[in-house]
Formats: C-alpha cells, structure tokens, sequence
C-alpha cells in the first residue's frame, strides 16, 4: 500500500513536471487542473486570476461536517545551471530519481509546491475510486493559487466568499515533512530604478589604452530567501559590485552592462557585468583570485565560488561615472541578510531582506525583497528604503505588502495534526512559526475564523538547482493529510460569521 501511493503521488507529479509553471504564466497548468478535475465529476471554477477551486462532496452522512479546503499553489520558481538548456516558458522538467531522491536535470524541480498539487490530486481521486473506502470526509474545497512565489497575486484576488463557510484548511507548500507550520512571515518587495546616461564608448576608450571584459561570479550556493538566510550564503550581486568598486581604485573602470539572479526570493548565485578598463587582462584576472580568496575566507561555505574573467568585445556604450558611482552606492548599501532576531529565542528570525535580482536595459532595476514576521517591521522597510533611494538618486517603487500569519494556539486543527502525526509516526511534529512566506495570511484576512495548518513533504534546496524531494516523506504526508479529514469529518461544522 504505501509503495502504490509514493508511485500515485509521483504519476500525478510526473504530469505536472511536464508542463512549463513560472510565475505569472500558469495558464497550462490551470488549464490542466480543470480540466483534470472536472473529469473527476467535480464543480470547477477557474477565476480571472487563474485560480481553480474546486467542489468535492463530503461522504455520506458526512454533509454537516466543517467544510475544509485543501490548498497548493500552481506556479514554481524556475532556475537553471549556466549553460543548460532550458526555457522557463516551454521546457519541461526532466526528472532524475534514485533510491532515495527525486530530482531535476539542471534545473529546480518544482516539488515547492508541485508536490502539494500531486498529493491533493491523488487523495481526491481516490476517494472517488475505492483506496480510501473506509475514509470518510466532510465537504471539500480544492484551491489551486497562481502567483504564488512572485506577489502571491492568485491568493491576493481570489474573490473571499470561497472562504466564508470554511472552518479549517491545509495548506501543503511547507517543506518538512515533520514539521506543522502555525504561522509565516508577510513580504514587502522594493524594485529600484533609474534612467542610465549612456556615454558612447569611444569617449574613455580613445583617451587610453582600454579593454572590454567580462566578469562573471558564479558557483554559489544559492538559496531560498526565508528558510536559508540565515546560512551565511553568499549574493552574487553584492560580490560582484564590491569587487566592481574595488577594481576601479586600482584603474579607471566604466560599466557597461550588469546582470545577476533570477527572482527577488533567490539569494542569487551568479551575476556578471560588461566592463571597460584601463587596467590590462593579466592585473584584473590577479586581482580576481586574490580578491576571490578573501571571498571564501568571508563565505567559508562557499567553496565552488568562482570568479571568472574573459575579454569580450568593446560594447558601444558605457555608465557615466555618476551612474556607475551611485550604483555601486545603492547595491552596498541595501542591507541583504538578516535585519533582526526574537529577543525570546535569538535563532528565530525576525526581519530580513534580499538582493535578489539586477537588470540592465535602458533603465536599471534592482530588486529587494523583506520578510518580517512582525508586520509592524514593514514601515521600518519602506523607510529605510525610500531614504536609501533619495541618497543614491534612485526611483523606488514597493510591491502589495503581504501581511505576516500570526499562530493561533487556540487552533483545533493544529491540535489534531499533531496528534495524529505523533500517532503515525511514533515521535512528535514540531510546531513552528517560519521565517518564509505563505499565502494563509492572505487567507486568514479573507475569513479571520479560519483554522489553518500548513504541512508538505520533505523538500530540500528549494528555489535552486540542488532541489530534491524526500521519498520516503511522500507517503506519511498523505496518510496524515487522510486521517486528518477523516477525524475532522467527526466533528459538528460551526456557524462561521463572515467579517
């Protein structure tokens, strides 16, 4: 039995791996789920938002039971390793498994939240097939959000009344298998711009003897921005500027173009600039491998950090100094780590932020996201930044704030969980507040009497290449999410008031 739901689960997932989900293009995979669970017989409703939710009626005699939803977002954080090829918008996943491991040919697997949309399928199917007979649940609500990993704009607009006679929900995009997730940090994302003045290059290279090149960092580890800020990784960005600055003491360095990370919730591991200089190739490629050395000294984690220097040819533009200098300015200056921990338990973390992304187009855009698990933390952000952005000459816009999900101890739901986790399990659950950021807060704002736990199989490396997903945590975390409706189906549904 538990081997034939590992492979259910992983045939679901198979499916999905197979369909292109970035953030702000989910219309595949909500066409998909649609369609996939109105061939269940269900009552489906996608919204303007992408969104699905879908109807699953309770078991017989079970009609007044409370209603739960079950809940996964579509959209994962596409990354690839240098040099693979792979396009976010229409390459699949290409799945490697070992005995204990699934994982992704060079690329992010998916599993965050791919899993949690697989699990939830295989439960719902086989409820309706004979595996669970002797399961009964209370009525059901299917939630499928989009745009989970960049703005949670699907859990932000899906219209509130889903949730008015919901009394409990699972949200299954944790990472840890025994873990019950009881509240998460809200967000508040800055993007930094300016218009570059653009001097034709011709102007600094004919009065010396210049050279174009190009600087890459790469080899780092990368990371997630809420679980693993904290593990002294290194951002490729902020390297990168600093050994920008530190160059141009030793000669006249202009930018021409500078490029790093791939979403505001991935502490970056590469990034590269197009530079011109007066210093020749052998004096930058030295200073690079001592410069590197101090690196790795700094980020003693760090070992496949690698700095690489190539000539290239001559780029027809160039920063002027100014925009070089207030560049360099801002990037130093924007705190990326932790910004402050509990006072109760220093190792919580309260407050951080991340350097995520840098572009250079016409204008230059630098993207930061906060995390804070007070939300009272989001006003010190938004004022730091709009300072940082005055004294550098930058423009700054902030994202929608996403508000902090504060844990209830009161919570029945919570109560069971972790009840039946221990029952199955024979060891207890930790019960925990986390550093990352879920959509329940968004729920919760939408019906402040709903219960929720947030839940999902063992995921490691999420938001980069390394992604893996747990084996053998695939199967328990069903029987959990199965027992747990079917005691929740024990109880008498309560009058939720809408607010």
């Amino acid at each position: 039995m538990n081997d034939e739901i590992l492979e259910g689960v992983l045939d679901e997932f198979k499916k999905l791996a197979e369909i292109p989900r970035p953030s702000k293009h989910e219309e595949k995979i909500s066409g998909y789920l649609q369609k996939y669970l109105l061939s269940l017989g269900f009552d489906v409703t996608q919204d303007q938002h992408k969104n699905i939710i879908a109807e699953i009626p309770a078991s017989e005699g079970k009609e007044d039971a409370p209603l739960t939803i079950l809940q996964a977002h579509m959209d994962m954080v596409c990354v690839a390793e240098d040099g693979y090829n792979y396009d976010a918008l229409t390459s699949p996943i290409k799945l490697l498994r070992t005995e204990k491991f699934l994982e992704a040919e060079g690329t992010s697997l998916g599993a965050d939240d791919g899993m949690g949309i697989a699990e939830i399928l295989y439960i719902t199917k086989n409820f309706f097939n004979g595996k669970f007979e002797n399961v009964p649940h209370g009525p059901i609500l299917l939630i499928f959000t989009s745009d989970e990993e960049q703005g949670m704009g699907g859990a932000i607009n899906i219209n509130k009344e889903h949730f008015n006679d919901a009394q409990f929900m699972i949200n299954c995009d944790s990472e840890n298998f025994d873990v019950i997730v009881v509240g998460s940090a809200g967000h508040l994302s800055a993007d930094f711009t300016r218009q570059i003045n653009f001097l034709n290059t011709e102007i600094f290279s004919s009065a010396s003897n210049s050279a174009a090149m190009k600087i890459k960092i790469c080899g780092l580890r990368g990371g997630h921005s809420g679980i693993e800020i904290d593990d002294n990784r290194a951002n490729a960005i902020k390297i990168l500027t600093k050994f920008l600055h530190e160059l141009n003491l030793r000669g006249n360095v202009r930018l021409s173009k500078i490029d790093g990370g791939t979403v505001q919730n991935v502490i970056p591991s590469s990034a590269e600039a197009v530079i011109v200089t007066d210093l020749n190739f052998e004096d930058v490629k030295n200073f690079s491998d001592e410069f590197s050395a101090r690196m790795k000294k700094i980020f003693v984690d760090e070992v496949n950090l690698k700095i690489i220097v190539d000539e290239t040819d001559m780029p027809s533009k160039i920063f002027s100094v100014g925009d070089f200098n207030d560049l360099i300015d801002l990037v130093t200056l924007i705190h990326s780590g932790i910004f402050s921990t509990s006072n109760t338990s220093p190792k919580f973390i309260q407050a951080s932020a991340n350097l995520g992304v840098i572009r250079t187009d016409e204008k230059i855009s630098v993207k930061v996201m906060s995390r804070f698990n007070i939300d009272e933390l989001a006003e010190e952000f938004e004022t730091v930044n709009k300072t940082l952005a005055k004294v550098t000459n930058f423009d700054v816009k902030f994202g929608e704030h996403s508000p902090a999900w504060i844990h209830n101890p009161k919570s029945t739901l919570g109560k069971i969980a972790a009840e039946i986790f221990a029952e199955q399990n024979n060891f207890s659950a930790q019960i925990k507040t986390i550093h990352a950021g879920l959509e329940c807060s968004h729920f919760i704002g939408k019906n402040p009497a709903l219960e929720i736990i947030s839940i999902g199989t063992t995921n490691e490396f999420i938001h980069s290449t390394r992604e893996r997903l747990h084996l053998d945590t695939v199967t328990p975390q069903v029987n959990l999410i199965v027992e747990t409706l079917k005691r929740i189906a024990e109880l008498k549904a309560e009058e939720n008031q809408d607010d």
